[in-house]
């Protein structure tokens, strides 16, 4: 989302996607192992804070360890939310310079040269979702908790596509210029694809009403597409 505004896209972004995603890879698989090893990991599938209530059952709610535990914790929120408003705006703004949503959304701030707009527009949304849970609650979950289970629905499906077009784009374009090298071709994306595949059916088992929403949403999202497709080629 940010390649426009780094110095040298083809070097920086494959650097700081790949740090991302192990990172992220290793912290999970930390938090799994140790958090689990813990004690009865049953007590722990279905809360919010799993990691420190782990590490309460090891030191007690009154050690200074658990404390610097949830300040750590509460620095890695913040630094999420900033991840998460880069993410929206820049979205948002592309979207909406290409004409899929209303043009007044890519209006950029003659200062600082940011997006201003769809960062406010996405924190309006954002804000009136977690306003909504007490309100909105689907499969007896709140509004805030399906919505993290679409975000990873979508976020499966984003990948299926991606290792299938992957193939494909192998297939159709085999000379074409490949500034970033797919390591392991064609066994990890393939590994990639079968787990993404294996993890988007697990969660439709499990979340059947919360799929059939993103389904609807999914398709709302397509047909508004085609009319901004429509509306583009006309202005044209």
């Amino acid at each position: 989302m940010a390649a426009e505004e780094v110095r040298d896209p083809r070097r920086s972004i494959p650097i700081a996607y790949i740090t991302g995603i192990v990172t992220l890879l290793l912290l999970a698989l930390g938090v799994m192992l140790f958090a689990g090893s813990a004690g009865d990991w049953r007590k722990l599938a279905n809360i919010n804070d799993p990691l420190p209530q782990a590490m309460k059952m090891i030191v007690g709610a009154s050690s200074g360890w658990l404390h610097m535990l949830v300040w750590l914790g509460l620095f890695g929120l913040v630094a999420s939310f900033h991840g998460i408003i880069l993410g929206y705006s820049r979205q948002i703004f592309a979207l909406a310079r290409a004409g899929y949503l209303p043009g007044f959304l890519a209006n950029i701030h003659p200062r600082f040269q940011t997006p201003w707009i769809a960062i406010v527009a996405g924190g309006i949304v954002g804000v009136a979702a977690i306003y909504s849970d007490s309100l909105v609650h689907i499969g007896g979950q709140t509004l805030t908790a399906n919505i993290v289970t679409m975000s990873v629905l979508g976020a499966l499906l984003m990948y299926i596509v991606s290792m299938v077009a992957l193939f494909r784009l192998r297939r159709l374009e085999p000379d074409l210029p490949r500034p970033f090298r797919a390591i392991g071709y064609p066994l990890v994306p393939f590994w990639a694809l079968a787990c993404a595949a294996v993890c988007m059916v697990s969660l439709v088992y499990y979340n059947r009403t919360v799929t059939l929403l993103f389904l609807l949403l999914l398709a709302l999202g397509y047909l508004g597409f085609r009319v901004a497709s429509r509306v583009r080629i006309r202005e044209a």
